[in-house]
């Protein structure tokens, strides 16, 4: 099946699920017989949490200070209230694991709050290093990279199942060691 018939397909498909939910039907391909198969490989960013701790301690130790020492406009419930906001912003983004699925025909990720879709067309090529695996976009767009230090995926699995989904698409992967 060509993939401009299985968007066809897709799209009809959620057109019908959505008028089958309203009238209380059960949903087609509800089973996962329609669905892709992905491997999912998830990752843990702690980088960036831990920035945003570093700058809720100092702006503690900054409101503190101020208030220790007089200052009359550090007194306000806004200070704590922009602290606390960036405890929880550290604690959801440490909390939301990144993830990289690799299905039949596309690879999929998160970036900047959205889920991205990589059709297998639209890959240049993988490269391949100890702790990196990069996934070379043809166009403009900017590479994919998925690092065991930055954000704590497993690369050897993720090389290991890129290399299959290269195998099968004829996209060439370009190994370091």
């Amino acid at each position: 099946m060509s993939r401009s018939w299985e968007r066809q397909v897709r799209k009809n498909q959620q057109k019908t699920n959505t008028l089958r939910q309203k009238t209380g039907q059960e949903r087609i391909g509800a089973a996962g017989t329609v669905n892709q198969a992905y491997d999912t490989f998830k990752g843990r960013n702690y980088m960036f949490p831990t920035f945003l701790m570093i700058i809720a301690i100092f702006l503690t130790v900054i409101t503190v200070g101020a208030q220790m020492s007089g200052v009359e406009e550090a007194s306000g419930a806004s200070y704590w209230f922009i602290i606390v906001m960036y405890v929880i912003l550290a604690v959801i983004m440490f909390l939301r694991r990144p993830f990289l699925r690799v299905g039949k025909d596309r690879v999929s990720t998160i970036r900047f709050n959205r889920e991205r879709t990589l059709l297998a067309g639209d890959i240049a090529k993988f490269r391949i290093e100890k702790g990196y695996v990069t996934i070379e976009t043809k166009g403009k767009s900017a590479n994919w990279i998925f690092s065991r230090f930055l954000k704590m995926f497993k690369t050897e699995e993720i090389a290991q199942r890129v290399t299959e989904f290269a195998e099968q698409h004829q996209i060439p992967v370009e190994k370091k060691q």
